[in-house]
């Protein structure tokens, strides 16, 4: 398995401006190259026997195409843009790893092709590739809500459509019982963070559910991981082809796709609590803050809460 650190080194140990590529790895079933491009520009290359799809470019990744002296065909992935540097080795090593257990066929050319259309896509929301402890714990804070709302028996589509938070709505998820808002803390916490005067501020009736996450061992009852929990909702998914699409689109959205490190990092579910979020409910919105006052990042207090609790 070629790490991303390998993968630079092997990058920097390369003679630049003279267009020449190595492949990195000679046991892998596609062959993958790597090199350099005009001036000092980082490039992948993919040689196949099938002429590639059309594949759109990026403001830091120019795509090419084209066939070779002896008919074979060459995909280019082209970093343009420095400062996406670490990005792009990100991409680049996930795109080899990935395609390890592919064909070298036409049916691995489209897997490589759809890999990096997703990477596109995350970059669009997602600049560092990567989401960050906080970015984690917040989503799978809803993926655990949305893993509930399927075990009460929700409609898969139906599941999924109410989870609206990767569209930018101010709440998490709305169904026909109401809207909810997921907030994932720390055990220790004692307060939770209201981001605007509009996270709270909806047609009644809502809840606000806290769920308690902590990093903890890979070895600890129940630990989980992002991807593991991803991979239960697919499969609780899995009998409505345009539920799991809806999904992954929105895991897309988030800034997510199932990265080995995502692997490494687990996680326990200590608790939760929800609250019912009604008119005499503690929070700021447009209609109680004073005249002129237009945004708000605000904090409650857990424990003076609990007249809200719902059992």
């Amino acid at each position: 398995m070629i790490s991303n650190e390998t993968l630079l080194a092997k990058w920097n140990k390369l003679a630049i401006h003279n267009n020449s590529f190595v492949r990195i790895d000679a046991e892998h079933p596609l062959e993958w190259h790597i090199g350099y491009e005009n001036i000092n520009q980082k490039s992948l290359l993919l040689i196949t026997e099938f002429q590639p799809e059309t594949t759109t470019s990026s403001k830091s990744i120019i795509v090419t195409q084209g066939q070779r002296a002896d008919s074979k065909w060459a995909l280019s992935f082209r970093l343009i843009r420095g400062e996406q540097e670490d990005v792009f080795i990100r991409l680049c090593c996930d795109m080899v790893e990935s395609s390890r257990n592919q064909n070298n066929d036409i049916n691995g050319l489209e897997f490589v092709i759809q890999r990096y259309s997703q990477w596109a896509k995350l970059m669009e929301v997602q600049p560092s590739g990567f989401l960050n402890d906080a970015q984690q714990k917040g989503l799978l804070g809803e993926i655990h809500y949305l893993q509930q709302a399927i075990s009460n028996g929700i409609p898969l589509l139906e599941a999924v459509n109410g989870w609206i938070g990767p569209d930018g709505a101010d709440q998490d998820f709305i169904f026909s019982d109401g809207w909810h808002e997921v907030k994932a803390l720390g055990i220790g916490r004692k307060t939770v963070n209201i981001s605007s005067l509009e996270q709270l501020d909806a047609q009644l009736p809502g809840e606000l559910i806290l769920y308690f996450i902590d990093k903890t061992a890979q070895n600890s009852p129940n630990a989980f991981t992002l991807n593991s929990k991803i991979s239960q909702v697919r499969g609780s998914l899995s009998a409505s082809y345009s539920a799991l699409e809806l999904f992954n689109d929105k895991l897309l959205r988030c800034g997510y796709i199932e990265l080995p490190e995502y692997a490494k990092q687990y996680y326990r579910l200590s608790g939760v609590k929800m609250f019912r979020v009604d008119e005499n409910f503690p929070r700021l919105i447009k209609d109680n803050v004073p005249t002129g006052v237009v945004a708000s990042v605000y904090q409650l207090s857990i424990q003076a809460l609990e007249d809200w609790k719902i059992n």
